[in-house]
């Protein structure tokens, strides 16, 4: 009887080792600007996914969140447009004027080929 089994756990064990492609959920694997960063210009922001992330649900939002010599500044939403990139791993927010100085959160949220909506924000200095 042990003989039976041992080719069916050999085969669920595989099947608990072997990745799966469709099981991966949509990451953003780099920024620019990058996360935490200070940097002194910035004109567009642009996201770099693990996956090719379907078009029409990718949601992002780019708010200034501290001003300079201001300790009570409100959060205020940037005006921006965006494209996605040809290859479907990539987001520009084409920004209206460049950043002023500041702090600035970028949050984002999108799915990939698995329907699984995931998401996540980083933010950024400009001086």
């Amino acid at each position: 009887m042990f003989k039976s089994l041992l080719p069916s756990a050999a085969a669920a064990f595989a099947l608990l080792i072997t990745p799966v492609a469709a099981s991966a959920h949509t990451k953003l694997v780099s920024s620019t600007p990058a996360a935490n960063s200070t940097v002194s210009k910035v004109t567009s922001v642009n996201l770099q996914f693990n996956e090719k992330i379907v078009a029409s649900t990718l949601k992002t939002e780019l708010v200034m969140t501290g001003m300079p010599g201001m300790a009570n500044h409100a959060p205020m939403k940037v005006p921006y447009s965006s494209m996605m990139g040809k290859e479907g791993k990539s987001a520009m927010l084409m920004l209206k004027r460049p950043l002023t100085a500041g702090t600035y959160k970028v949050t984002w949220s999108a799915a990939g080929a698995d329907t699984h909506r995931m998401g996540s924000e980083f933010s950024f200095t400009v001086k």
